[in-house]
């Protein structure tokens, strides 16, 4: 269920800027090192897009048809405030103590007044919404991103997001319910919105890129390194080393960088 992490709009629009950015990129050769397994990869992108086609996004549409807007962003906000815990977690693993109370507060009042995490009214207070995993706190420690893998059914990671996967998966507050009852429904819901709420980034990318695969692993790529670097990546050295992937060339990069070489 931590995987089923809701994009708010700001973030959604954030993927939608970065998906553009990585369309004007240029996209590294088959082989590229950071992606050793791409035959892989593409033969699980290719399974995940039909799968979509097929059973998400025709689910995806019923469920924004059938629901209201109103009822639709309260789920969102529902679970978006379930990874809060997560959140909390790795700002102080990160060092961000101020951070943390922000989000721990967050976290409170959304909960309480909020109605569960219905209603985001720590917004209105100020609080705004961060978004830390354990992917991005072993980045700012210093581990690479390591291989890219496409997942089945869950998409695209890098190596060093699987740990943070399985760490998100325990501070998720769902996961204290045993009853399967409740826990699989809420898992269900929390997919499909989550597919609702992508809608304009997957579609953007089956209109836009003339290699959707390709696509997809940069603005992922880059994405990742905008989260660990708090939004502030040194761009311009990225670029390039995209740039001389593409040419064979040598790297020299900041250490976080090394598996993109």
């Amino acid at each position: 269920m931590p995987g089923l992490r809701v994009m708010p709009g700001w973030r959604a629009g954030a993927l939608l800027g970065l998906l553009f950015l990585a369309g004007c990129s240029t996209a590294p050769k088959t082989g590229s090192v950071y992606d050793p397994w791409e035959d892989f990869n593409r033969d699980v992108y290719r399974f995940n897009r039909e799968l979509d086609r097929a059973v998400f996004k025709p689910v995806s549409d019923g469920y924004v048809k059938i629901t209201p807007a109103p009822v639709r962003k309260s789920v969102g906000n529902f679970f978006t405030n379930m990874t809060g815990p997560d959140v909390v977690l790795n700002d102080l693993l990160q060092g961000k103590f101020a951070q943390a109370f922000e989000d721990t507060m967050r976290f409170v009042f959304n909960s309480t007044f909020g109605i569960g995490g219905l209603f985001d009214v720590a917004s209105d207070k100020g609080l705004i919404q961060h978004d830390e995993d354990f992917g991005q706190t072993l980045g700012v420690w210093g581990f690479p991103p390591g291989p890219y893998l496409m997942v089945p059914v869950l998409g695209p990671y890098t190596s060093r997001e699987i740990p943070g996967a399985a760490v998100s998966y325990f501070t998720y507050p769902l996961f204290l319910v045993e009853d399967p009852r409740i826990t699989w429904p809420l898992a269900g819901l929390g997919f499909v919105d989550l597919r609702a709420r992508s809608e304009a980034a997957i579609q953007f990318v089956n209109d836009a890129a003339v290699d959707p695969y390709v696509f997809m692993r940069e603005a992922y790529l880059q994405r990742r390194q905008f989260l660990v670097y708090d939004g502030n990546p040194p761009v311009d050295d990225f670029l390039d080393e995209l740039e001389a992937l593409d040419e064979g060339a040598p790297v020299d990069t900041d250490p976080r960088l090394e598996p993109l070489e």
